[in-house]
């Protein structure tokens, strides 16, 4: 056991000495160089170093600089050090450049130290100046496409190596450089020319001494503008037509584009749109429009006409831009290009590539383009091209979005007709799926039908549907390229049926219903509306109908207190001793049909039983029995209203009319007692009868007996005896 622990004790120190000689020979192997110094005047002088060992590169590191004989190399006078654990180092200060220098780095590490070979350089080839300053910057005088650059050195520069100032200036604007190097002096007045009017440039600066040709200073920057003039290019104008709403009128969307760099000679503040009819002097403008817009819409005539747009800035107005919109009744196209290939480049670009018309001379084209769906002019990009272009690149576009593309020849002053395509950066699944609907079943089949999905929500070019159906954990699915489908041969169940639509990116299912097949197949949903719609017609009609049935059940009787005989008075006392007693009704019935007034001016009326007895003034009035026949409601009111008062009683049968005597009559039970006067000896009866002269009256006859006329009631009532003893 011991003699194995020997061993293993033994291979561990043969292993620890095997990486020590590794590494003493990798270090020693390894590369420590200086590649170069830099001097800042009066500042400090900074070396760098690089290695090729990775052992090195968590060493630490000392830099130590000498004064050296630049010809001998001898005479070392220590200038400083300094230490760091990164690849450059800096020693300061230095009072002077004018001498040679010797440096050299020591790298530690844990096997050991490392020195790098020796680095002689001059102070003079090593220098790098301070950053000019930028005095003052204005236009010049001269010119006002000239700026004048005053600049100057830092005072610390030694004032007779001016000569070996070197100076490099560059402006940029809109993505444009210009540059140039000149031998300059400080304080010197430098100019700038050949620069655009209204734009904006940015100044630099920076100097180098002419002996050290590898090291520039840092660059000093400064932004101006020129001067503004006004544009000397007009604005790219393009139009939409459409109808509009008014008669005779149609609608005209300008759309135009920003006058590009460097012809707009400075910022935009308005733009002035107006049309002119070609056949009248009729006109419309759209007035002076902010800078931001970029279209105009106005309602003009079918005539032809010529539209005019300007661009304005603080110096002045630029060239208009025309465009002729022609007649509305101008049935003559100009053919179109024929749009060959579209093809996408990536997520934002598509290459849209067209052939011209045969035996056309085009002077431009249009190229066109809007999302899906149109959303109206103000979406429509649109770009012209030259008359030799064959193909455009359409950039800021979106994946999955559809494009409608259409190209438009421009033959002088009209423009052909355009042709379109779609297309897609990149295509997509749908985001949606179809909408189903089931048109019929029978005993072993499904009729289908749905809707397709649009092209926005379909993020690609349609390619086919699937029918999925399933039905006790068995699934089918079923391709089409039509909007119907009849699923046939079909057992008796309940399906649960979706419809998929596809583009090259995948598939989207719509949402899924479930359909019974077999002959006890029943159509639940229109059953519970026709049962639904018979209950309501069955609490509906009696609501409606309230009234009338009220009627029929409870009909309205008449209140006899509110009849016309409640006003007659009680007889005065009679003095001739006559009482005479009527024991019927006199009842009137209505006529159902009409006659004039003129060919009857009486009511025909039935008297029944009545007695007649003879009594003194003083003694009781007659009681009178008899019968009584319910009338029937009248039109018109033909008694007074207090004969209705009086309760009845409707004997069993008629009593024929005889004169009889009652022992002891009574005032009270008289129903007539006022009809008749003591002193009068005949009772006229006609003036209580009321006449409608709306009905044609008539009377019904009870048990046979007579209707007597007006004349004979009256004959009778005439030859009544005054007194009743006779």
């Amino acid at each position: 056991m011991s003699q194995r622990k020997l061993c293993q004790a033994g291979l561990l120190l043969w292993m620890c000495i095997m990486n020590r000689f590794f590494d003493t020979a990798a270090a020693a192997s390894s590369t420590l160089l200086i590649t170069h110094c830099v001097i800042l005047q009066y500042i400090h002088i900074t070396c760098y170093w690089k290695t090729t060992n990775h052992h090195l590169n968590n060493s630490s590191y000392r830099l130590q600089i000498n004064k050296t004989n630049c010809e001998t190399n001898q005479s070392f006078i220590t200038v400083g050090f300094c230490e760091t654990s990164g690849s450059n180092c800096s020693v300061q200060p230095i009072d002077s450049v004018l001498h040679c220098f010797r440096a050299d780095v020591l790298a530690s590490t844990r096997t050991g130290s490392i020195r790098s070979p020796l680095y002689f350089f001059s102070g003079i080839s090593a220098v790098k100046l301070a950053p000019p300053r930028i005095i003052h910057l204005n236009q010049s005088a001269r010119s006002s496409g000239c700026l004048q650059v005053i600049w100057g050195m830092n005072e610390k520069v030694y004032k007779n190596e001016k000569v070996y100032i070197r100076l490099q200036m560059d402006y940029t604007t809109h993505d444009q450089t210009r540059s140039q190097t000149i031998q300059a002096y400080s304080e010197e007045t430098l100019e700038l020319c050949d620069l655009h009017p209204g734009s904006k440039y940015t100044v630099r600066l920076r100097a180098q001494d002419s002996r050290a040709d590898a090291h520039w200073s840092s660059w000093t920057s400064i932004e101006t503008t020129t001067a503004e003039k006004a544009p000397s290019a007009a604005p790219r104008l393009w139009r939409h037509i459409q109808p509009a709403e008014e008669a005779g009128k149609r609608r005209l969307t300008l759309l135009w584009k920003p006058v590009s760099w460097p012809e707009v000679n400075g910022v935009v503040l308005s733009y002035s749109a107006s049309c002119r009819s070609e056949l009248g002097s009729s006109q419309w403008t759209c007035g002076a429009l902010n800078a931001s817009r970029s279209s105009c819409v106005l309602t003009v005539s079918l005539d032809p006409c010529h539209c005019n747009l300007t661009a304005t800035n603080s110096a002045g107005t630029s060239p208009p831009a025309h465009i002729y919109i022609p007649a509305h009744t101008d049935a003559e196209e100009l053919p179109p290009p024929q749009i060959t290939r579209v093809t996408p480049l990536d997520d934002t670009r598509l290459k849209v590539e067209w052939t011209s018309a045969l035996n056309q001379s085009e002077s431009g084209f249009v190229l066109q383009w809007s999302s899906v769906p149109y959303s109206g002019p103000t979406s429509l990009h649109w770009e012209h091209v030259n008359k030799t272009a064959r193909s455009f690149i359409l950039t800021g576009l979106l994946p999955e979005v559809p494009y409608n593309l259409s190209v438009v020849s421009l033959y002088e002053r009209r423009a052909g007709s355009d042709m379109s395509a779609i297309a897609f950066t990149r295509e997509g699944a749908p985001s949606v799926g179809p909408k189903m609907t089931v048109l019929k079943t029978s005993s072993s089949g499904i009729f289908l039908k749905w809707e397709p999905v649009p092209i926005e929500k379909l993020h690609g070019f349609f390619r086919n549907y699937t029918v999925l159906y399933s039905i006790n954990g068995k699934s089918e699915e079923v391709y089409a390229r039509v909007e119907q489908m009849s699923l046939t041969g079909l057992t008796i169940g309940t399906y649960n049926i979706c419809v998929m639509a596809h583009t090259a990116a995948g598939g989207a299912a719509g949402p899924w219903q479930m359909v019974a097949v077999g002959p006890e197949d029943v159509q639940v949903i229109p059953i519970l509306l026709c049962a639904l719609l018979l209950s309501f017609l069955i609490l509906i009609i009696p609501l409606c109908l309230r009234v009338q049935i009220k009627q029929c059940l409870c009909p309205t009787v008449p209140d006899p207190s509110k009849s016309s005989l409640s006003v007659w008075s009680n007889a005065n006392p009679c003095q001739h001793k006559l009482t005479s007693t009527m024991s019927s009704i006199i009842s009137i019935s209505q006529a159902t049909s009409y006659q004039g007034y003129c060919e009857k001016d009486y009511v025909p009326v039935q008297v029944f039983t009545y007695h007649t007895v003879r009594h003194d003034c003083n003694e009781a009035e007659t009681k009178t029995t008899g019968t009584y026949l319910d009338p029937k409601p009248a039109p018109t009111q033909a008694f007074p209203t207090h004969l209705f008062n009086q309760s009845y009683t409707k004997p069993d049968q008629l009593i024929p009319a005889v004169y009889k005597e009652d022992s002891q009559p009574s005032s009270a039970d008289l129903l007539f007692d006022s009809l008749f006067n003591c002193k009068r000896s005949q009772v006229d009866l006609s003036s209580y009868i009321h006449v409608s002269q709306s009905y044609a009256p008539f009377v019904t006859t009870v048990d046979a007996y007579r209707t007597l006329e007006l004349d004979e009631c009256s004959h009778f009532l005439q030859v009544l005896p005054e007194d009743t003893s006779t």
